[in-house]
């Protein structure tokens, strides 16, 4: 029965060449900004805020950099939290020594609604990163009127602990 099988198939691919083509692709991997990925041992400490008490003084975090193309993908090990961000400046920095983002979410919570805004900017050097993440919450009422706007300036250091 196997052998009837084979030659079954055999034969309908003699017969119409078009359906047994060999498919050939290929795939690009590039990404401005590579020199980024890996895994990183990422140390936050405040630096200015006009509301300290609702903001972490310091944290540390472990890391997980990958994208492809103008989207980082960042996964934090330590809570599990993942992202994708479509990198501002990818194809004008070439060099990737520079990353440079904006992310911005924005959720209803009971009677308010919230629009955090994050804008991290790191410059590369070798196997550490560092630069500032500035992070904004607006609260707005349902009505659309600015009730509040929080702020923090964190200083980052980046140690990379895994990757190319």
């Amino acid at each position: 029965m196997k052998k009837f099988i084979f030659i079954f198939i055999f034969l309908i691919c003699l017969i119409s060449p078009s359906n047994c083509e060999t498919l050939k692709g290929s795939t690009s991997y590039d990404a401005p900004f590579k020199g980024f990925f890996g895994t990183w041992h990422v140390t936050s400490k405040i630096e200015s805020s006009n509301n300290y008490s609702i903001f972490n003084k310091m944290s540390v975090d472990i890391w997980n950099l990958s994208g492809y193309n103008d989207v980082l993908i960042l996964e934090n090990g330590l809570t599990g939290a993942t992202s994708q961000i479509k990198v501002d400046n990818a194809l004008s920095n070439l060099d990737g020594k520079k990353l440079k983002f904006t992310r911005i979410k924005e959720f209803k919570q009971g009677e308010f609604k919230y629009k955090h805004i994050e804008q991290p900017e790191f410059i590369l050097d070798g196997d550490i990163f560092k630069g500032y993440d500035t992070f904004k919450i607006e609260k707005y009422d349902l009505g659309g009127n600015l009730i509040s706007v929080d702020v923090v300036k964190y200083k980052v250091i980046g140690q990379k602990i895994a990757g190319e």
